[in-house]
């Protein structure tokens, strides 16, 4: 298997290299600690390059990786340690210090509890030999977090005292009280955390931060999440370090483990420190609303725009928060000996995600351009164009399929449509349109995912009247009609006619409803499922478009060459016959442009 040698080997020859990567090839015992040959063959290449090297084993005693430095630095590699963070990762490293002296420097130390490495060793390297050896293994503290280290040395390279370091090892690995973790066990299991700093009106006898909790928790089992547990923390404002400050975290941190939860949730988007912090303390995963929800999205994305959009979104997410999202993306751990490294590798991180989001813009730009033209067409054909939008899991793709007779993806969840969909809409009055279906919107929709789906989104803002579906079953109504109008609004999306549409009113049919003040007069209760209301729904959709569109037939003289393409250019030609005296033309136009041919039509 190829490796990548990693560090600063820019200078170093051919044959340098081919001596280290064929440390590769030794074949190391899974009940040997410290390896008397590749001990040696360290000793020896640190002498001739003058820098340090790093060589990380695991468990099965496979190297799987080395990394070189200079005198003074080694880079820590990216490690795929364990999801766990209560466990080790099963990973020692071994390391040289040119010059002699062994003694673990507090970056080495760091490094080990950082990576949670089952051990850092230290080879004093003169003239060529093992002059002396140091080791660290990690030690819990009482909550259970590996905290400090146990300094072992000055060791020879021929003791004894090695073996009993496997044996320690494993003993520190044991699942610490109520921290056990069944590592086959891949299921996400969550304690969601929201923070109140103004309690505001209750609506049907909850507050706003908990309604909006009790909305994370509907987005954590769309992203197949399990929640074990909701906590809403009361303060005056969010604490700049631990958001929901110190001592709650300290707190989730006992919860965590007595209820076996690996993950915490955030109810509102957290800083890269805020996030540093927190794992530091919780000792588990933490993510905040803005990543559930974009982790939705890149599991909901089918089209190439769909996924486009939603790598742009993560990568603007990421970019500011590069120095400190802790175990998600963080730098590589500042080195062996220095934080060089990891500032080089921070800078190439934050060098790449520039350039992907240019190059995303760019094709993104490109399919913004064939979209903008489909909706030229559209309008050539004199179709009229009307978007659903509405809250997520308001019902919009059932009501298409219900409308259209269309069989456009629907599911009983929140983002059950990413990607808009258009299908044709035939009106009770024999004309077309066509109906778009959009990405639903939600409270707290991270700003991230309303750049990076503005192409998307901007289907609203041309469409000629909007369709804003409205779940009546839901408690949530009055606030979700207040969310969609503001976000159609910072669109300016709402000038022009909208008719609202409550939703599943088979749901809510003997079902006492809370009082509910931002509908519009001449609201229509329909049922996409059962069909209730749909042809009152289609005919107040002709009603928007009354003289829109009109059919003709004309006769356009040879000697007018400008009718057909006048024609051409505001509707849709139907059929063409060349006569004796002219061209027969039968077209649906724009009744507006009706009367500039009017002296040419056929039979009125």
């Amino acid at each position: 298997m190829l490796i990548e040698l990693k560090g600063n080997v820019e200078s170093l020859k051919k044959s340098v290299i081919d001596e280290i990567e064929q440390l590769y090839n030794l074949e190391i015992s899974p009940d040997n600690f410290l390896p008397y040959e590749l001990a040696e063959k360290l000793a020896h290449i640190t002498d001739k390059i003058n820098r340090e090297i790093a060589v990380f084993i695991n468990r099965r005693g496979s190297i799987v990786d080395i990394s070189v430095g200079d005198s003074a630095k080694a880079s820590i590699p990216d490690l795929e340690t364990r999801r766990d963070m209560t466990r080790l990762s099963g990973i020692r490293c071994i390391h040289t210090h040119p010059g002699g002296d062994a003694r673990l420097s507090p970056v080495d130390i760091s490094s080990l509890l950082k990576l949670r490495l089952d051990a850092m060793v230290a080879l004093g390297v003169r003239e060529g030999r093992v002059n002396e050896i140091y080791a660290a293994l990690p030690e819990r503290d009482e909550t259970g977090i590996f905290a400090r280290a146990q300094v072992y040395g000055p060791l020879e390279l021929s003791s004894d005292g090695f073996r009993a370091f496997l044996g320690i090892i494993r003993d520190i690995d044991k699942p610490f009280g109520n921290m056990a973790y069944d590592m086959g066990d891949e299921e996400e299991k969550a304690i969601l955390v929201g923070l109140e700093t103004l309690q505001g009106r209750l609506v049907n006898g909850m507050s706003e931060g908990q309604r909006s909790l009790e909305e994370l928790e509907e987005l954590a089992n769309t992203a197949g999440v399990r929640v074990v547990h909701k906590i809403l923390q009361k303060r005056p404002s969010a604490d700049s370090a631990f958001y929901i400050g110190s001592g709650m975290a300290e707190s989730i941190n006992v919860m965590r483990q007595a209820i076996n939860a690996n993950m915490v949730i955030f109810d509102d988007a957290l800083s890269g420190a805020q996030v540093r912090n927190l794992e530091n303390t919780t000792g588990v995963k933490v993510i905040d609303r803005t990543v559930l929800i974009l982790d939705i999205f890149a599991q909901r994305a089918r089209s190439r725009e769909g996924k486009l959009q939603v790598e742009l979104a993560q990568l603007k997410y990421r970019l500011p928060r590069l120095t400190g999202l802790g175990t998600v993306l963080s730098r590589l751990g500042g080195g062996i000996g220095t934080r060089g490294p990891g500032e080089k590798k921070l800078e190439t991180d934050r060098r790449h995600i520039g350039r992907r989001m240019r190059s995303i813009e760019r094709e993104l730009k490109e399919i913004g351009k064939r979209r903008e033209m489909l909706r030229e067409s559209r309008k050539k054909d004199a179709h009229s164009t009307i978007a659903l939008v509405g809250y997520t899991n308001a019902g919009k793709s059932t009501l298409m399929n219900k409308l259209c007779d269309a069989q456009v993806f629907a599911e009983d969840k929140l983002f059950a449509t990413l990607d808009p969909t258009v299908r044709r809409l035939k009106l009770e009055d024999g004309r077309e349109a066509m109906l778009i279906d959009t990405v639903g919107f939600i409270r707290k929709l991270p700003h991230e995912l309303v750049e990076a789906f503005k192409s998307t989104l901007e289907e609203a803002v041309y469409a000629d009247a909007l369709i804003h579906v409205i779940d009546i079953s839901s408690s949530e109504a009055e606030v979700q009609i207040s969310v969609v109008n503001e976000l159609l609004d910072s669109l300016g999306a709402m000038n022009k006619p909208v008719i609202e549409v409550l939703n599943k009113a088979d749901l809510a049919d003997g079902k006492e409803r809370p009082p509910i003040s931002g509908f519009k007069a001449g609201a229509l209760e329909v049922s996409a499922l059962t069909g209730q209301g749909i042809d009152k729904l289609k005919e107040n959709i002709s009603r928007i478009f009354p003289k829109e569109q009109t059919e003709i037939k004309i006769l356009a003289p040879y000697s007018e060459g400008w009718i057909l393409p006048f024609v051409h250019e505001n509707g849709r030609v139907v059929a063409q016959k060349y006569e004796e005296n002219g061209i027969l033309i039968n077209a649906i136009i724009k009744t507006s442009n009706v009367n500039k041919i009017r002296e040419y039509l056929v039979g009125k």
